[in-house]
């Protein structure tokens, strides 16, 4: 799919954003950029990140990961009052970015996700939080991979959908626990049977329990984002009443 920009439905974000206290800001942006634009966002990136982004084999690979390292600079620069090539990352365990207290004194949260070309970028001050997103499309052996590493439950509910209904269940199910794991660090190895959540069509997104346990659930929130259409998205993070707002990245710096 030639994926720009015009895809996303999301409008542009304001000249002046505030992140307040309940806020969490989601932001889309193409990964298929100008040759110019590209050189201006991989000319703030790091030494380390060159050298990550070197070991892509494929051009189009490469691209997107300059892009988007890119692109998240020039985000969260807006946030910090900074300069995108001034900010400092570190990295989890499981290689989930984070700022530097240097260049964060203010504990800004944020998580980064993309499948294909289309890229989402969740920020806010609140707490830690995980974003996913993920184009629909069929998958082969759908029905053996929800009974093998989903709950009971959801596969109980998997199993009884139309066949037509699927594949959009499966991203919703996929999507959901990915941002979940991703929130607390874990990623997909901290294993997608222990959470479950909501993945009906019409059915809002909410997390049900986490290692069966619907109070710890209780404590998070979830969201379905979908910045295209085709797209399905998910945000999660640990905590409540809060305030969502989704734009689209217009290629400021």
């Amino acid at each position: 799919m030639n994926f720009s920009d015009n895809h996303i439905h999301w409008t542009a974000a304001p000249t002046a954003i505030s992140l307040g206290e309940h806020s969490v800001h989601v932001w889309a942006a193409s990964l298929q950029v100008s040759a110019d634009t590209l050189e201006r966002l991989r000319a703030t990136l790091s030494a380390d990140e060159l050298e990550r982004a070197s070991r892509y084999k494929f051009d189009v690979h490469r691209n997107r990961y300059l892009a988007g390292r890119g692109i998240l600079r020039s985000i969260l620069a807006r946030y910090l009052n900074n300069t995108a090539s001034d900010l400092r990352f570190t990295y989890s365990a499981h290689q989930k970015p984070e700022l530097t207290p240097a260049t964060n004194p203010g504990g800004l949260h944020f998580n980064l996700a993309h499948t294909g070309d289309l890229a989402v970028i969740a920020i806010a001050n609140a707490a830690p939080l995980g974003v996913d997103v993920e184009e629909v499309r069929a998958i082969k052996d759908v029905e053996d991979l929800v009974a093998r590493f989903f709950s009971s439950r959801e596969n109980e509910l998997f199993q009884q959908l139309a066949p037509e209904k699927k594949s959009a269940a499966f991203f919703n199910l996929w999507t959901r626990k990915e941002a979940l794991l991703k929130a607390t660090g874990e990623g997909i190895t901290g294993g997608l049977n222990r959470v479950e959540v909501s993945f009906l069509e019409g059915e809002p997104a909410r997390l049900l329990a986490i290692n069966g346990d619907s109070n710890r659930a209780s404590e998070w929130t979830l969201n379905a984002c979908a910045p295209a259409s085709g797209f399905v998205g998910a945000l999660a993070i640990r905590a409540r009443s809060l305030e969502l707002e989704c734009w689209k990245w217009n290629g400021e710096f």
